[in-house]
């Protein structure tokens, strides 16, 4: 049956003659690791698909998790290029309680051999002529972007999409991409589902200042259909065809010498109806559109790392604020015509003693605010609650730099406050009779990217 193949194969290697043939990229991302709650039972990690890791990632996290991604040039000839890209992505919590990705897992029974969360995450192709500029298909990561000390994409519109990127306008490129999500909005019936598209205008690289200037916009409007919108008319989060934005400005400046590299990122973001969650700063803004009505919310950010010599510092601030300026049921389901604000403080400092070897700091702080929409003042009495957190790790790395990978930790951390404890989390009070507010651990993690 094999020998058939043959003569095929050498008919379209023959028949694609003019295409160069060219080593597959390989590069990827994994972590995993281990760790131990002093107290016993389950260590537990605060960091969420939904949030990210509000007081630092480093010592918070509890599952392990891959991605693999292969890309190859298929044609390349007189400037013209086809290229296909494939990511595969795998993440298991091990047994170990946390909040990881979509509600909790792994409370009990899962092991190393046990697989969860497959997924193919990139699927698409790209055409990129002489002048430059790409048109693509497919699924994808979209030009996502992270602070990666808290596991936190701040802009992230990705998923099934066409477009055409990388046009260069003189002062920085502009890309064009349309991109599907789809929602049920809580109907939990079969005709609740509808498909939102989301039409995404960048400019990129805009010389401004001392830096370039990254701006973008995501304009989001759910398709429904008549029916859909007669059968739910009663239920106003169900009948949903509210469009929503989000405007996004991006600076990022940086200093290079033989001593130091500085890289900072300021970052103002703007979100309406499904997208004005963005001040509660919620994980993958630009991904998830939920469509709502009547919310506004507004988030600051300021990140970046500093390599000094021997020294290093990774941080983050972030504050946003989100505004529900209606009721958001006829029903009366939602009653809350409030605001709330939500803050975070990530600082980490390390000192590298070889170019192998570094002692790593992280200290996170967070607070919302208690409005009995963004969390309900009947658990926490009016107090705003807060959780905090401090991780001393042990580090080897290929270089000093602070990107440098792959790192092998060594770590001991404490975590504590209201958002960590019983009334934060009722639900895991069953699971934990002495349950604290606080947890002490110690645990090993790799963390790699090639």
């Amino acid at each position: 049956m094999k020998a058939k193949w043959l003569p095929l194969a050498a008919g379209i290697a023959l028949a694609a003659g003019s295409v160069t043939a060219s080593a597959v990229d390989f590069h990827g991302y994994f972590r995993a690791g281990t760790n131990l709650a002093f107290t016993g039972g389950n260590a537990y990690c605060l960091g969420t698909g939904a949030d990210g890791h509000k007081v630092g990632r480093l010592g918070d996290e509890c599952d392990t998790y891959a991605e693999i991604a292969l890309s190859q040039d298929v044609y390349n000839k007189a400037n013209t290029k086809f290229d296909v890209h494939t990511l595969v992505a795998y993440g298991t919590t091990e047994g170990t309680l946390d909040r990881q990705g979509n509600g909790w897992q792994g409370m009990g029974g899962a092991g190393p051999w046990d697989g969860q969360r497959q997924s193919i995450r990139e699927l698409w192709s790209g055409y990129t002529p002489a002048e430059g500029y790409t048109i693509w298909a497919g699924k994808r990561y979209y030009q996502r972007k992270d602070i990666h000390i808290m596991d936190f994409y701040y802009l992230n519109n990705s998923g099934y999409g066409t477009g055409i990127e990388n046009i260069d306008v003189g002062l920085g490129t502009t890309s064009f991409a349309v991109i599907k999500w789809d929602n049920d909005n809580g109907t939990g019936n079969d005709d609740g589902w509808r498909n939102v598209y989301k039409l995404d205008a960048r400019w990129n690289g805009i010389p401004v200042g001392f830096g370039t200037l990254d701006a973008s916009v995501i304009y989001a409007f759910p398709f429904i259909s008549d029916y859909q919108r007669d059968a739910y008319k009663d239920n106003r989060r169900g009948n949903q065809a509210d469009s929503g934005v989000l405007i996004t400005l991006d600076h990022g400046s940086s200093v290079n010498t033989d001593s130091l590299s500085l890289m900072n990122k300021f970052i103002i973001q703007y979100g309406t109806n499904g997208f004005g969650y963005v001040g509660a700063y919620k994980n993958h803004a630009g991904d998830n559109y939920t469509p709502d009505f009547g919310v506004q919310g507004v988030r600051l950010i300021d990140w970046g790392t500093l390599d000094m010599g021997n020294f290093g510092l990774g941080y983050s601030l972030l504050w946003g604020h989100v505004n529900s300026m209606k009721k958001h049921d006829r029903s009366a389901t939602w009653t809350y015509n409030r605001s709330g604000w939500e803050y975070s403080i990530v600082l980490r400092p390390e000192y590298k003693w070889t170019e192998y070897t570094r002692t790593t700091l992280e200290v996170g702080y967070s607070q919302m605010k208690t409005t009995g929409w963004v969390v309900n003042p009947a658990i926490h009495a009016g107090k705003d609650p807060e959780v905090h957190k401090v991780t001393l790790a042990q580090q080897f790395t290929p270089g000093k730099g602070f990107w440098s990978r792959p790192a092998i930790r060594f770590y001991v951390s404490y975590i504590g406050g209201d958002q960590f404890g019983d009334s934060w989390n009722p639900g895991y009070k069953n699971l934990n009779k002495d349950r604290h507010n606080f947890q002490y651990t110690i645990g090993s993690q790799v963390e790699a990217w090639w």
